[in-house]
């Protein structure tokens, strides 16, 4: 009998031979690593190898709550230099120019400055000759009336002219300090020492008063800035002792203010904390810690410790009799550097796995290794308590 394979079948012998040799190495390598155990394991009966873990323990800490966030530092002094008269710019420093304090960063045309005082200065010389002139005037005459030569009338006149200049001369004194004061302001000065980083008029062109010129950055002293949620700063005050972190280093330091206004689009406030000495350029960013509660008394774990899924965050607790791992569901609390708060059904003193607990299932074996001494004077102890 004569089996006749259909036309396709027979054009595609050798694609179908290839596939079905695929598919079996395929199915082969499935089962074998399958069922193979693991590297260094060995399959026990009635269940899974032990598995090789490192432990540590749950300790209790005193711990207050605290709140992290990301900051910057800033200048204790920052300032927009604006100009106080009219006139063309003549000069201005370079950016990045350090300046002192009254150090001139930006000169402005001072011809109508000059004029101006000049004018002032000749309106006071010309009263003070008017005012010289009345004075004698009216000795004349208070002596003609003594001798009945001249009518009291002439004298009131005398006086009252003799007044009226006077008042003149004062006006035109305090024009003349005006002028020079005027003067003075073509030349803008820097109001601190620090460092002229922003120039905003150039050379050529025309300032009005209140025109921006430049931005001085202070450098002899500086602050760690942070915004912090309002709901967590009901308990900050200045003098409040603080962490800061900056380029990997802490160090501590104390709230000197607390802006009690806070944003009203992202519900944070200002908080600021003095630097200190550093070599750290003004706006790098650094961490604020704040406490934002009352010490207190928790259980803390490594966070290498915690197991996070989808169903929910756990420890696996060894116990110390039958060297097995028992999974225990925690809820997670405040950090403390490489620990963190939690809580659940432990106790302090328990041991829990830190490291080859991501593929542990409840209650399976585990081991240690034999030069983890740490791990296993532990585990002795625990096992004779």
């Amino acid at each position: 009998m004569t089996v006749t394979l259909p036309y396709y079948v027979r054009d595609n012998a050798r694609w179908f031979a290839i596939g079905g040799a695929a598919l079996l190495a395929a199915l082969a390598y499935f089962l074998f690593f399958s069922s193979s155990p693991a590297d260094g394991q060995q399959e026990g009966p009635g269940g899974p190898p032990p598995a090789i873990v490192t432990l540590a323990k749950i300790e209790k800490t005193a711990l207050t709550p605290n709140f992290t966030a990301p900051g910057d530092i800033v200048a204790d002094r920052d300032s927009i230099v604006a100009s106080e008269v009219a006139g063309r710019i003549q000069s201005t420093l370079d950016i990045g120019a350090r300046v002192g304090q009254g150090t001139v960063i930006a000169v402005i045309d001072s011809r109508s400055a000059k004029l101006a005082r000049d004018q002032a200065a000749a309106d006071v010389r010309r009263l003070q000759a008017d005012l010289t002139y009345q004075n004698r005037l009216v000795e004349r005459l208070q002596q003609l009336l003594k001798e009945e030569a001249e009518s009291e009338a002439s004298l009131d006149e005398a006086i009252s002219s003799r007044d009226q200049t006077r008042a003149r001369l004062a006006a035109a004194e305090v024009a003349l300090q005006t002028a020079n004061f005027d003067l003075s302001r073509t030349r803008i000065r820097s109001p601190f020492a620090g460092q002229l980083v922003e120039r905003k008029i150039e050379v050529g062109e025309y300032a009005t008063p209140g025109r921006e010129i430049a931005r001085i950055i202070g450098r002899t002293g500086s602050e760690a800035r942070v915004r912090v949620p309002i709901a967590s700063a009901g308990s900050l005050a200045e003098g409040q002792e603080i962490t800061i972190l900056a380029n990997g280093e802490r160090r501590s330091s104390r709230i000197r203010s607390v802006i009690e206004t806070g944003d009203e689009v992202s519900r944070t406030l200002e908080v600021r904390a003095p630097m200190g000495t550093h070599d750290l350029k003004i706006g790098s960013a650094i961490s604020i810690t704040v406490p934002t509660g009352i010490e207190r008394q928790v259980l803390t774990a490594p966070r290498d410790a915690l197991v996070l899924r989808d169903s929910g965050i756990f420890v696996y607790v060894v116990n110390p009799k039958d060297k097995t791992a028992k999974r225990i569901d925690v809820q997670v609390g405040e950090p403390d550097g490489d620990r963190v708060a939690i809580s659940g059904n432990i106790a302090a003193g328990d041991l829990i796995v830190v490291r080859g607990g991501e593929r542990l299932r409840d209650g399976q074996p585990v081991t240690w290794d034999e030069k983890d001494k740490e791990n296993a004077a532990a585990i002795s102890r625990k096992s004779v308590g």
